[in-house]
């Protein structure tokens, strides 16, 4: 029997759960791969193993090599499944009222939030970034699952990210160093990196790319380029639903103990107290009434599937918005409302954001309200669609992994040169403080870098007179005319009447999302104004 055939015959068997020995061609399987990897939270069991008769150590269902070895990973195996398989709880659904998980029910016991379990144990020592882990003659980890790290059994417990404290205060909250590892690893960023902007090759709905500092050019891996590129179609719209899902059923896989590190909110954070004490500071005055209409809308999917009439048309709207009425995406403003710029794992810097903690609770979110849609649509986890198609993004990911050397990643350490006038001792503050975040010197938003690791120079050669991705006919800075300048018909929520012409007229205001508080005051638009009317000049050294 083929590797994919059984897959899709475990799925069916009951929501990914292999509880004994399953052997094929001398292969010990993990967990397959179509469920919704949702939890109920913190303190939630996440041990399948007294339910398929193994044992566990420290609450963890570990399952050790079929031939009773140990661990090749640097440890003894722990604990033991039936006949030595993966000992592995069910996968359960996100709870369909939407503001909690429910306990999940597989085809041999059950679990309380029903995370994927972790996989087989005797993971292969981490390379510690030398490059990408491949997989074995014997292991496929898009089909058998990931291995259980056995740095999961090191993590604090209750689970807890880290901390980052900025130098004007304020907080960020990136995983644990041992996940951080397992994804550098595993060349993670820089796959996510990548998976994003070989979809915005060919003009992508929100482009990006990676001659602008990402992890490699990979538009020039023509054979890699997916034909339904980004914001593009509801084709696009699933694949990003998907892609996230393959990365949350992965982390889960790998640290089952501490898998609520990577569950969504349980209902979207509408108030202050809805997200954890380090981000209420920068909660600010909320949200826009758009962005609270669309969440309203999300929360009480049930009753809105005749507005998406596909699975993509619905990751379309979480991703994209509306962007040529000018609506903001929920997907953008979720990930601006709390970008710190200098955190090493940014929320807003694609390359690094993978590794920041609310990255997983606003998509784990989004993952939920899926599954509900899905639910109501009468759609199962044994669905050969879905199962196919977390198995294409697996693949495409590692895939991706393959073509980028992490030794050619672009060095921003170096130092920046002394600079001075206008735009950089006036305007450039204002652009660092609100826009920065997502429109950095590495893959930057719509390819334009306005901040960062990056000379102010640089910054002005890619506005003055440069044709925008996203704006229609209209270029980024024209010099003498800000009201013909896209970045400033942006910035000052003005594009949606400025007559933007196309197929790619992105109109939403910028920040994507913000409040008015969050915004560039009247002050600071009227001082990028003067520096644009005045002739847009270059810094000088």
């Amino acid at each position: 029997m083929l590797k994919t055939e059984k897959l899709i015959e475990l799925s069916a068997l009951g929501l990914c759960a292999c509880l004994v020995a399953c052997s094929d061609e001398g292969v010990t399987r993990a967990p397959s791969r179509a469920a919704p990897p949702q939890v109920a939270g913190a303190g939630a069991s996440l041990s399948g193993a007294a339910q398929a008769g193994g044992s566990t150590a420290g609450g963890s269902s570990l399952a050790g090599p079929s031939n009773g070895g140990t661990n090749p990973g640097g440890g003894p195996a722990t604990g033991s499944g039936a006949g030595g398989a993966p000992s592995s709880g069910s996968a359960g659904l996100p709870a369909a009222s939407g503001d909690g998980a429910q306990a999940g029910t597989g085809a041999a016991g059950n679990t309380t939030g029903g995370a994927p379990q972790g996989g087989a144990a005797g993971a292969p020592a981490g390379n510690g970034g030398a490059g990408l882990i491949e997989d074995t003659p014997t292991h496929d980890h898009c089909i058998d699952g990931e291995y259980l790290d056995t740095r999961d059994a090191s993590l604090a417990t209750p689970s807890a990210p880290d901390k980052f404290t900025a130098s004007n205060g304020d907080v960020d909250l990136p995983l644990p160093k041992a996940v951080l590892d397992w994804m550098d690893e595993r060349v993670w960023k820089q796959s996510h990196d990548a998976w994003h902007n070989i979809r915005r090759c060919r003009g992508g709905g929100l482009p990006g790319g990676g001659e602008m500092g990402g992890s490699t050019d990979v538009c020039s891996h023509t054979e890699l380029v997916p034909a339904h590129q980004e914001c593009a179609d509801a084709d696009d719209g699933y694949a990003f639903l998907i892609m996230h899902r393959h990365m949350m059923i992965a982390l889960r896989q790998a640290f089952p103990q501490h898998a609520d590190l990577f569950d969504g909110f349980p209902k979207f954070p509408f108030n202050q107290t809805d997200v954890p004490e380090a981000w209420r500071s920068r909660f600010g005055t909320g949200w826009t009434q758009q962005i609270l209409d669309v969440a309203n809308t999300l929360e009480s999917i049930e009753t809105h599937l005749d507005q998406f009439a596909t699975e993509g048309d619905l990751g379309k709207y979480i991703q994209c918005g509306t962007m040529t009425n000018g609506a903001s995406s929920i997907h953008g403003a979720l990930h601006f409302k709390w970008v710190v710029n200098e955190s090493p794992n940014s929320l807003g810097k694609q390359p690094v954001n993978i590794g920041n903690y609310m990255f997983w609770r606003l998509h784990g979110w989004i993952d939920r309200i899926w599954e509900r849609y899905r639910v109501a649509k009468g759609l199962t986890t044994d669905e050969p669609k879905l199962v196919a198609a977390l198995l294409d993004q697996c693949r495409e990911m590692h895939q991706l992994g393959r073509v980028i050397d992490p030794n050619l990643v672009q060095d921003n350490t170096g130092p920046l040169p002394v600079e001075h006038g206008y735009f950089h001792e006036t305007v450039r503050p204002i652009l660092e403080k609100t826009c920065a975040g997502c429109h950095s010197e590495s893959s930057p938003e719509a390819r334009m870098s306005l901040g960062g690791h990056i000379s102010s120079a640089d910054v002005i050669k890619g506005l003055v007179n440069v044709q925008t991705f996203d704006g229609g006919q209209f270029l980024r800075v024209v010099p003498g005319h800000p009201e013909q300048s896209w970045l400033y018909l942006k910035a000052s929520a003005t594009a949606g009447d400025a007559g933007c012409m196309g197929s790619t007229c992105n109109t939403q205001s910028m920040p994507p999302g913000a409040t008015p508080d969050k915004r560039l005051s009247a002050n600071e638009l009227s001082l990028l104004a003067q520096w644009i009317t005045d002739g847009a000049a270059a810094p000088t050294p």
